[in-house]
């Protein structure tokens, strides 16, 4: 399916919509999957355990920044750094904060409830003055003791906000040298990270990859296959249509083969880019896949899965919690399948709370910065 003015041309795409909630929903599983014991399913585990929604979102990221660009060439001149700022903070950052501070108080909340009903609570220690600071700011990613403190699965958002900085500046070397341009981009990444590997200390390898430079080349092949989408989707038939499932793949095998990942060389990276990349433009390509991810319920949620994100990890955690110590549910597959059915319901509950209170208003504040024409497409 080539992009037409039936999809592409509308505020929202409902299959990448679909993809935002498929990437939240690997995430999801994983961390549920992990309290729930990390039960042994054949296949399933081996998938769920490799966590790889961030590196999907980074490349989905990518990807929908891009799109405008990709489709009109012109916008790269008409583009305004200042405007593109004001969009973004707007639209990411109270959210965020309002679930720091649910990360923060729910667990004291939950204490006082317990024992107000009579059963034995302890109370959470409540995060330092610096680890606050630093994941307010964005900055906690660069920090040993604070990189996951207060909610784990936010230590992407240091991340996501390192890449948002950088992209008006892949904006003016795409406008100025093209495709060529990125490419190189994707090279000074890789090379960061071999200098990572041979070079920091193994228990601070992780900071220095996850940063916006050691995951640029994931971003970028976001932004290239925007180009592909815009350049070559209509062309994309035969043995190139053929070829994506096998770059789907072969990119997964990349990532994950054990045999593989003693190098310094970023194959994981590199391997999920391709896989990513693939599956977008296969999404994409075939009329059936499109759909698929079109369905309202996958849509729904993918429309709300930063609000999800933002605040799924604790939500779950203590509800497992509840389970286990209250209900007496014990961990393994039975437990599991509780979480990934009612827990997912109370997850995106407490996200369609946050979603309606706090990041709808930031969506409507930020599409009134700048210019009456939208810097993008699709709210990312």
């Amino acid at each position: 399916m080539a992009p037409g003015e039936s999809t592409i041309d509308r505020v929202r795409i409902a299959p990448l919509d679909g993809l935002r909630a498929l990437a939240l929903l690997a995430v999801f599983a994983f961390h549920t999957w992990e309290f729930a014991g990390s039960p042994e399913i054949p296949v399933v585990s081996e998938v769920v355990s490799q966590n790889i929604r961030p590196d999907f979102f980074v490349v989905l990221t990518g990807f929908l920044l891009y799109l405008p660009f990709a489709r009109d060439a012109a916008r790269h001149r008409a583009f305004k750094t200042g405007v593109y700022l004001r969009r973004r903070l707007r639209r990411i950052v109270f959210p965020y904060w309002a679930a720091l501070i649910y990360a923060v108080t729910l667990p004291e909340v939950l204490v006082a409830y317990m024992r107000a009903i009579g059963h034995e609570a302890s109370w959470q220690p409540t995060p330092g003055i610096v680890d606050l600071l630093t994941h307010f700011t964005f900055t906690h990613l660069f920090f040993e003791d604070y990189w996951d403190g207060v909610n784990g699965s936010l230590w992407t958002m240091s991340l996501e906000m390192q890449l948002y900085l950088l992209f008006p500046l892949l904006i003016l070397v795409a406008a100025r040298w093209g495709v060529p341009a990125l490419l190189a981009t994707m090279g000074v990444s890789v090379l960061f990270r071999v200098a990572v590997a041979i070079l920091v200390a193994e228990n601070t390898q992780f900071m220095w990859s996850a940063s916006g430079v050691g995951r640029l080349m994931e971003f970028v092949t976001g932004m290239l296959t925007a180009v592909v989408v815009f350049t070559m989707l209509d062309r994309v038939r035969g043995w190139v249509l053929a070829a994506l499932p096998a770059g789907v793949v072969g990119g997964y095998l990349v990532a994950t083969l054990p045999a593989l990942q003693h190098t310094v060389l970023p194959l994981r990276e590199l391997g999920l880019s391709l896989m990513f990349s693939c599956f977008i433009v296969l999404v994409l390509a075939v009329p059936l896949l499109s759909r698929a991810v079109s369905l309202r319920p996958l849509t729904f949620v993918g429309y709300r899965a930063y609000s999800i994100f933002l605040i799924h990890q604790p939500t779950a955690w203590y509800f497992s919690e509840l389970l286990k110590k209250v209900i007496g549910v014990p961990e393994g597959l039975e437990l599991l399948g509780i979480l990934w059915t009612v827990g997912f319901g109370v997850v995106f509950l407490v996200g369609w709370v946050l979603f309606v209170t706090v990041e709808k208003p930031c969506i409507t504040w930020s599409q009134r910065a700048g210019a009456a024409r939208p810097q993008s497409v699709f709210p990312v």
